[in-house]
């Protein structure tokens, strides 16, 4: 598939020096720390909640919503953020997103009630849905064709270490100063990303005001997306590796501290391990993009992540549960995931440069919606348990496979 011809004049828009500004190590740091604002706003806010459940004597499953709510809004919000980008621009709608964000922390900082807090954690994901998906097209809108599927490698490689570092922090941060200095910290960070946004990195959408306006227009650019195979495609793919990965973080503390015996700290490094196959594959993808199609790297990491997810399922279904029987094949189901991402991610986008926010913010929101609702009817179906989160990992994963070789993204229809 051809890039469409506004590839060329829109990177050419930018002058030298903003493309040396754009290009810089800083500014790459700036990109992946936005796209890693949810992770980070949800593992922080973790080892504050039952001090939070006594202190507003509210429900688990009340509180629990505090991370429902947010996933929910900041999912949505990104469909907004991505379109109102491509027609004024990455810059002031990612400045109003951090701003909505620090808002929403502030609101949680200072609630009196359950109800409060839950208020404030939605404002916050209405903002912090800006991050990830103007991140990805700044990505495109920098970088081009060529080089986008290297750079989203790199984000890839550093992203799994927001969730297995976020949760240190929020405990250290807890402990030493109580729940308000999680949502004080995840506020001074929003307002600290939009500043650093302001310094290191120009207006990259040189074709803001081009697109049409108006519900016309922009029904318009979703047909354009959603109606490319080769998108929809890896779409899919993304959601469906991304259930299989979802499918092991719902279910492995129970598995791994309740059935198998480990403790917490443990639990805590083995569940590290598994982040560490994420980043091996994104690291090997970085080093094979530019030498080995795109699509290759899809097809052989989502093979490797289904090869290595039934040989976990097989010895979980022969009785022989144990930490190291798991999580060996995880990891390298791990590894699968961390190598089909990028190459997926940069298929389905370098197609629309034109309207990159939109197909970031559309391509995010998807991955999510099969994601949460894989594992929704994952976890109404099954109780938690070895053989079950490794069948749940195998299936959603295969179908990933499925989905590689039917809908055969990246390859020309006969």
């Amino acid at each position: 598939m051809t890039t469409p011809a506004v590839t060329a004049p829109a990177r050419a828009a930018l002058s030298e020096r903003d493309r040396r500004r754009a290009e810089a190590l800083p500014a790459a740091a700036l990109l992946v720390a936005l796209s890693a604002v949810a992770p980070l706003s949800v593992d922080m806010f973790l080892p504050s909640l039952p001090a939070l459940r006594a202190e507003f004597a509210a429900s688990e499953a009340r509180l629990q919503l505090a991370v429902t709510l947010f996933i929910i809004s900041f999912a949505g919000s990104q469909l907004v953020y991505g379109p109102a980008s491509d027609r004024l621009g990455r810059r002031p709608v990612l400045l109003a997103g951090m701003a909505l964000f620090s808002a929403g922390g502030l609101l949680a900082l200072f609630a009196q009630s359950a109800e409060m807090l839950l208020a404030g954690r939605v404002l916050q994901g209405l903002g912090g849905g800006a991050g990830p998906a103007l991140a990805q097209a700044i990505v495109l809108d920098v970088y081009g064709r060529e080089r986008a599927a290297r750079v989203l490698s790199y984000m890839a490689i550093a992203l799994p270490l927001a969730p297995a570092v976020a949760p240190i922090i929020g405990g250290a941060l807890h402990e030493a100063f109580g729940w308000h200095a999680v949502f004080l910290t995840l506020s001074a960070l929003g307002v600290l990303l939009a500043v650093l946004y302001r310094l290191l990195l120009p207006e990259t959408n040189a074709g803001r005001g081009t697109r049409p306006s108006g519900i016309a227009g922009l029904l318009a650019d979703y047909r354009t997306v959603l109606g490319n195979r080769t998108y929809v495609g890896y779409a899919l793919v993304m959601g469906l590796m991304f259930a299989g990965q979802l499918a092991f973080i719902s279910s492995s503390s129970f598995v791994l501290i309740d059935e198998l015996g480990l403790s917490a700290q443990v639990y805590g490094l083995s569940f590290g391990f598994v982040a560490l196959g994420l980043m091996a594959g994104a690291t090997l993808s970085s080093r094979f993009t530019g030498r080995v199609a795109g699509g290759q790297l899809v097809r052989a990491g989502a093979t490797i992540a289904a090869a290595s997810s039934l040989a976990m399922a097989a010895m979980m279904w022969a009785g022989g549960a144990h930490v190291l029987t798991l999580l060996t094949p995880m990891f390298v189901t791990a590894l699968g995931l961390g190598l089909t991402r990028p190459s997926a991610m940069a298929g389905a986008l370098v197609p629309f440069p034109h309207i990159s926010g939109l197909a970031a913010s559309v391509l995010g929101f998807s991955s999510m919606l099969v994601a949460t609702s894989y594992n929704i009817a994952y976890g109404a179906l099954v109780a938690p348990s070895s053989a079950a989160l490794a069948t749940g990992v195998w299936l959603a994963v295969t179908a990933g496979l499925v989905a590689v070789l039917v809908l055969r993204p990246g390859r020309a229809p006969r």
